[in-house]
């Protein structure tokens, strides 16, 4: 049986925040604490399988805590999972964590898209 998400409250669990923000920081790749559009696609792109359309990339923009630059914040991130999650789309937020490498107790075993490429390390043992 999986871990809970959210708290009673529909707050993440302190596991579900630490994962959501580990894989907001594999596509961060200048650190600035925000997607900008070319890595948020790539996240996009390695979570659904394709890039965000303009009419999501224009939802993002809108309702989710960005830059002025209109890049998605660290906080932006959080805040769209916890809409997926708290509206009642648990399952679409499993499959988001277990595509990138996490598993029913949110333990990172394999940190696929780690590399930054969206493709899974290589094996080093």
């Amino acid at each position: 049986m999986a871990v809970e998400l959210l708290t009673e409250d529909l707050d993440f669990t302190p596991a579900c925040e630490q994962a959501l923000l580990e894989i907001f920081a594999r596509y961060d790749k200048d650190g600035d604490g925000a997607l900008n559009d070319s890595e948020l696609q790539e996240f996009a792109k390695f979570t659904n399988g394709k890039a965000f359309s303009e009419t999501e990339l224009s939802d993002i923009r809108e309702y989710l805590k960005c830059t002025e630059e209109n890049w998605l914040l660290r906080e932006g991130f959080l805040q769209m999972y916890s809409l997926q999650t708290a509206s009642g789309d648990v399952e679409e937020t499993w499959k988001d964590l277990k595509q990138h490498g996490y598993d029913d107790e949110l333990k990172l075993k394999c940190p696929a898209g780690a590399n930054g490429t969206g493709d899974k390390p290589a094996d080093t043992n």
